[in-house]
């Protein structure tokens, strides 16, 4: 008998290779799909409309160089002298506090690597990286500062300030965006589950039951939100390919920067760029939260938390892994990549157009930045600090909620007030998770079909009271524009013709 379920076992599919083999192969999916989609719509246009398309194309491209341009310029030159920071001092100050935090928390990683201190560089680590986002939020809004008021073209940059649609059109450009929002939606609402699943675990194992459940569920939300589980030898593989494709994006913009420097006179035709920028949005926090998993787990060997981590982000349990070369990776290929990435796709500011799903690049920025510092919260801040990474995230989500409702980062309404829900919605799974994880006495005594149920009454109850504004507002609004016409009727001097 046992020999028969050994075989079965044996038989039986790895999940982890099923994870990773769905992993690289969405990804490919993904890509091929991209490159057909506007390939397609390329070929189907009108010569005249195609080649009027392509015109504006190159218009906003440009365009989207020079902020990238100005966000590089912004970011690698600091003012040293006290009277070349007027009269920005507050950022500039800011900014190099947070060089030095920097460079503190890698002497100090430096050191406790050669001294094996898990604890030491467990916390050097979060340093790190918790001073390169506040380094580059900080630079970033300085630079959106500038921007607004201190450019050549900043008329263009009012208007996108004051455009706003009340509706959009069901297009297939649409749908992919509205897509992307629901992934990006998921991937927000895992942070907080994955807590939840880990509190589980451990309960699971103090009270020696059995724990294939949380297994499953990590399982499928790797699946949902495209992020990679980092097991052994397919951890290695994931690390290495992100960091190829890191990599070669770095060497592709220097050499065709070199270039446009170089021969400026016959610059390198750059339009197929702006069919980059969904590819990017969608696969930001996948790239970007497997390298805060890489560092996360690598920090936790030899720590309390490593031996309590179950499935999914913290796991890379191979001995043949080197852990200072591994961990030194990761730290360069993340600044790397964070700095390009969110450099990229905040860089995007085109006039947009009626019916089409479009965001101000600040407003991408300060929510992709909130999303990093979300994804740090959860992966970095140890197990014995709990209560301080359930204050963090909940802090985090609702500045988002509040950033989302005031500025309106998007130029159609509906698309921002959805948001707002999905934000709220992730709010209170991370209250509800605040609540349970820590209180270690009555967790353990709730079902976990008490919490999912706990979860979705909040969820259907906030989409009831989003649904009732929304009838309420459009009811308000109603009434406001017959009143109106039947006070232009009053005053029509035509009526009396009649």
């Amino acid at each position: 008998m046992a020999e028969s379920q050994t075989a079965s076992a044996g038989h039986s599919a790895d999940p982890n290779v099923v994870l990773t083999a769905i992993y690289f192969s969405t990804i490919a999916a993904i890509i091929i799909g991209t490159v057909i989609y506007f390939f397609v719509v390329a070929r189907i246009s009108d010569p005249e409309v195609r080649l009027l398309e392509l015109i504006t194309t190159q218009r906003e491209v440009q365009h989207l160089i020079d902020n990238l341009s100005g966000q590089f310029k912004n970011f690698f030159l600091l003012p040293i002298c006290w009277r070349a920071m007027k009269p920005y001092y507050t950022h500039h100050t800011l900014s190099w506090l947070f060089i030095l935090s920097l460079i503190a928390s890698v002497v100090v990683l430096i050191v406790s690597l050669a001294l094996d201190l898990p604890q030491v560089i467990r916390i050097s680590t979060f340093t790190f990286f918790a001073s390169l986002n506040a380094l580059f939020m900080t630079r970033q809004h300085l630079y959106y500062i500038r921007r607004t008021y201190l450019t050549y073209d900043a008329e263009h940059y009012l208007v996108l300030d004051t455009t706003s649609f009340d509706s959009f059109e069901w297009s297939v450009f649409n749908v992919i965006q509205i897509g992307i929002l629901v992934l990006e939606f998921l991937q927000l609402l895992s942070f907080p589950i994955r807590d939840l699943l880990d509190a589980i675990h451990l309960s699971n194992k103090q009270g020696m039951i059995d724990d294939s459940g949380s297994d499953t569920a990590n399982f499928i939300i790797g699946i949902i939100t495209l992020f990679a589980n980092l097991d052994s030898k397919f951890y290695v593989i994931q690390l290495w390919f992100l960091v190829a494709v890191i990599t070669c994006i770095f060497i592709v913009m220097s050499v065709i920067h070199m270039y446009n420097a170089w021969w400026p006179h016959k610059p390198f035709a750059l339009y197929w760029v702006k069919y980059l920028l969904p590819l990017a949005n969608l696969l930001y926090l996948p790239m970007l939260v497997m390298l805060i998993g890489s560092a996360s787990c690598l920090s936790k060997i030899g720590t309390e938390d490593y031996k309590d981590a179950s499935s999914g982000l913290l796991r890379c349990s191979n001995p043949m892994i080197v852990k200072p070369l591994y961990l030194a990776v990761t730290l360069v290929a993340y600044t790397a990549g964070y700095v390009i990435l969110t450099t990229f796709v905040t860089s995007f500011d085109r006039i947009p157009i009626k019916g089409e799903i479009h965001y101000k690049s600040q407003g991408v920025a300060f929510l992709k930045n909130m999303s990093m510092l979300l994804s740090i919260d959860f992966l970095l801040v140890a197990n014995s600090f709990k209560h301080i990474r359930s204050i963090l995230s909940l802090i985090i989500v609702l500045s988002m909620v509040c950033f989302n409702i005031s500025t309106q980062p998007c130029f159609v309404s509906q698309i921002n007030y959805w948001r707002s829900f999905g934000f709220c919605g992730i709010l209170w799974v991370a209250l509800i998770v605040t609540m349970l994880t820590n209180e270690t006495d009555t967790f353990p005594r709730i079902s976990p079909g008490g919490i999912a149920s706990l979860l979705a009454v909040g969820f259907v109850a906030i989409f009831a009271l989003f649904v009732a504004v929304k009838r309420l507002n459009r009811d308000s609004s109603s009434k406001n524009d017959a009143s109106t016409s039947e006070q232009r009727g009053l005053v029509d001097p035509s009526n009396g013709d009649n």
